[in-house]
């Protein structure tokens, strides 16, 4: 399904397809808008199914990254930070691969690597696990944490994913001297950037003396912008970008999109249109 055609499926819905009442850059941006509520609603339901693992599984990735910095001790804790992908939304798991000796061996000390399923780590968590011998961490049971930390340098460890910033931006557009117009989800076509600021992960092995070597990151990436012009929505031949969910997923999204255009213009119809349209019934 192309975006044209989500555009005059949804003038269709709100019986106004010889008679628009939104402008293009409204339409673009509620269905933008839609499409992020659908993955962050799916995401709640994550693999709970399979019908729920199909509904996002265009937006699920994964990502190997490599350890480059130095780690930090803290309060007898080993924390390894890492920098997470530009398009990076929400993270399903992590494998984390650690080499070292294990002291305890009688064959000498032979340089090993294991790799082991990290956990997530809340705040609550961190200070009951700390003298907990079973739930300590360490190279074995490591834990992880998407966190920020304020620190007086930074130091990047995938410096290279710096230049995918460039490809999309939400910077305003300058029309004069001191003049700016800006532009709610204002980015580029197909761009999937979306973090501006840095997004870091920390692994924590505990007093362990392995070596964090790379990890290994399934997450939800951020869905792909879409945007279309009014000469590509007059032309006769269709040219506007292929939508990357199921066409059954284009449906949902559509109504999403039309319980945000209700709304916005004040629709009495939003009250029936809600209980109509539901197609997928969420998991209880």
């Amino acid at each position: 399904m192309t975006l044209r055609q989500s555009y005059e499926y949804a003038l269709s819905e709100a019986n106004k397809l010889k008679a628009p009442s939104i402008l293009l850059e409204d339409f673009i941006y509620f269905f933008n808008k839609a499409i992020q509520q659908y993955a962050n609603m799916v995401y709640n339901r994550a693999e709970y199914n399979q019908q729920s693992s199909d509904d996002i599984g265009v937006l699920q990735t994964i990502a190997e990254i490599e350890c480059k910095s130095e780690p930090i001790v803290n309060f007898e804790d080993t924390i390894w930070k890492l920098e997470l992908p530009k398009d990076y939304v929400h993270i399903l798991n992590c494998l984390a691969e650690f080499k070292g000796t294990n002291s305890k061996s009688h064959c000498g000390k032979t340089i090993k690597t294991i790799v082991s399923p990290c956990q997530r780590l809340t705040a609550d968590l961190y200070s009951g696990i700390k003298n907990n011998y079973y739930m300590k961490p360490s190279h074995t049971k490591p834990y992880y944490q998407i966190i920020n930390r304020n620190t007086k340098e930074e130091t990047p460890t995938n410096p290279e994913m710096d230049e995918e910033i460039k490809e999309g931006s939400y910077s305003p557009e300058f029309i004069g001297v001191n003049e700016y117009r800006f532009y709610a989800l204002k980015s580029e076509e197909k761009s999937r950037v979306v973090n501006q600021a840095t997004v870091n992960i920390e692994i924590h092995s505990g007093a362990s003396m392995w070596e964090l070597k790379k990890i290994l990151v399934t997450y939800i990436k951020a869905p792909m912008y879409v945007s279309m012009t009014q000469d590509q929505l007059l032309a006769v031949e269709d040219t506007t970008p292929k939508l990357e969910f199921p066409d059954y997923v284009c449906y949902e999204i559509i109504n999403l999109y039309m319980k945000l255009f209700l709304e916005n213009v004040g629709e009495p119809r939003l009250q029936t249109h809600l209980a109509v349209n539901k197609s997928i019934a969420e998991p209880q």
